[in-house]
């Protein structure tokens, strides 16, 4: 029994997914182009020539695929409960993007996109899936954009038309064709964005270097997952973030009024959006992973986390933190050295001013 775009949406609405689109295999040509037009111009990302192959050719990660179903979840929240309110009446607090506010996003795909296979299953028991969400080897963003879910902004953020940019994307390669809708007319970024450079003007660490071309090396999400030591103006940028960045997103007028995600794993809880930097410099690798184990943020570690914790200390130069930055002067760890000792130095440098 093959299976309609009708029936595939109503299943996928059934499962959490608010958004879904289709897009036919085949070699995506200008994608290609793209990144070979990033790479040539000095962007860093880590594409080599089996890497960019992969992105552009769903063929070499499923031989007989016939659809890409592609799928959104929402995460956009706008409210902080009692619980976090709380959480900010500690000493010291940093700040999580709101991708971290609630449970691992990749735990939460994954487990809708299982249910949903399922149910597929049942409709067709002779369909071969295969899913992916952020680190699959096709590029989540660009097969929105083929299914015409919105549009590419400035921030090279992908924006949907409900949901704006605070949208996490995945797909599914199956064996099976699926006719889509009748396609809608795409929204032009250009309509959209232009006479309009907020995310541009505002972003930290001036990563947006010009419409549709984002420095990675710049961006202060970035900068808080790389590993060792940050440099002076890298420190300084990140200001009192922990994990992830969302200014381009909160000053983009096109996220003003768009629909709040109504998937209960993303609500914020507990340790998050303000983390108490305290108890996070003092956990053990055991209590971190007990607390921040089942959040996006703690895929980098511990100890990213605490050299972002140590810093975000120094940025907020206040004096009252020098006891619980002191220990780590002397740690063996050198990342962590070096940001406890810059963190003091910055505190020692304001109190003499």
């Amino acid at each position: 029994m093959k299976i309609s775009f009708p029936q595939l949406k109503e299943e996928a609405i059934l499962q959490g997914f608010p958004i879904i689109g289709i897009v036919k295999p085949r070699y995506f040509t200008d994608l290609k182009d793209q990144l070979t037009e990033y790479i040539e111009e000095g962007y860093t990302f880590a594409f080599n020539k089996k890497d960019l192959e992969e992105k552009c050719n769903p063929f070499l990660t499923m031989k007989n695929c016939k659809t890409i179903i592609v799928l959104g979840l929402p995460y956009y929240k706008n409210h902080i409960n009692s619980e976090n309110n709380s959480l900010k009446e500690a000493s010291f607090n940093g700040k999580l993007a709101r991708a971290a506010w609630g449970e691992d996003y990749h735990r939460v795909f994954h487990r809708k996109m299982k249910n949903l296979g399922a149910a597929l299953e049942k409709m067709n028991n002779r369909i071969t899936y295969q899913s992916y969400v952020d680190t699959g080897p096709l590029v989540d963003r660009y097969l929105a954009s083929k299914a015409n879910l919105g549009f590419y902004g400035y921030n090279n953020l992908f924006y949907h038309p409900q949901y704006g940019s605070f949208v996490f994307y995945g797909y599914m390669l199956m064996d099976q064709e699926i006719l889509p809708e009748e396609k809608e007319t795409e929204n032009s970024p250009r309509l959209l964005c232009e006479n309009c450079k907020e995310c541009i003007k505002k972003c930290p660490g001036k990563a947006i270097e010009r419409p549709y071309r984002l420095n990675p090396s710049r961006c202060v999400s970035g900068i808080l997952q790389k590993k060792g030591i940050l440099t002076e103006e890298e420190k300084l940028v990140i200001s009192d973030g922990i994990y992830g960045c969302d200014v381009c997103q909160d000053v983009c007028p096109y996220n003003k009024g768009i629909e709040v995600s109504e998937e209960p794993a993303f609500d914020p809880s507990h340790p998050l959006v303000f983390p108490d930097l305290v108890q996070l410099l003092n956990l053990s690798n055991k209590e971190f992973k007990n607390i921040y184990g089942n959040n996006a943020s703690s895929w980098r570690g511990s100890r990213v986390l605490k050299r972002n914790a140590l810093i975000v200390l120094g940025n907020l130069m206040d004096p009252s933190a020098i006891p619980h930055i002191l220990p780590y002067t002397k740690d063996s760890r050198e990342d962590l050295q070096d940001a406890a000792q810059w963190a003091l130095g910055k505190i020692e440098k304001h109190m003499e001013e």
